[in-house]
């Protein structure tokens, strides 16, 4: 049996971590003041998301909002790393959208067809 590689990509949480307090710092933003921008009522949860020990990443909402404010993209902020993934060990084939086979034909069995049609034109395929 061949091989069947597949490039997933990962949030490397650790460096994203370390991003996030390297632009805090280059733009001169204090703790406090992105506690007050939250509306937190303590800066613990900051604290956190700068510590790659901790491996905790702030929601998506307050990452828009902290790449507004330093001006940058949401692709800056967070730091991907691809691993490739050795899929012959998965009972199912892989599925070409990370997808799992039982989610795909719930889709199929349970979707109309302009949501199926839909679906094959975002991910131009006749797969669904």
């Amino acid at each position: 049996m061949t091989k069947s590689l597949l490039s997933i990509p990962v949030i490397n949480v650790e460096a994203t971590s370390e991003n996030l307090k390297h632009f805090r710092e280059k733009h001169s933003i204090t703790v406090a003041q992105l506690q007050k921008l939250f509306n937190m009522e303590n800066p613990q949860s900051i604290y956190v998301w700068e510590d790659s020990k901790k491996k905790v990443l702030p929601r998506l909402d307050n990452l828009v909002v902290l790449a507004k404010l330093y001006n940058v993209s949401i692709d800056e902020l967070i730091i991907v790393e691809n691993i490739t993934q050795d899929c012959t060990a998965v009972r199912e084939p892989c599925s070409p959208f990370g997808i799992s086979q039982e989610t795909l034909t719930f889709i199929r069995q349970n979707s109309s067809k302009k949501v199926l049609s839909a679906l094959g034109c975002f991910f131009n395929s006749d797969f669904f």
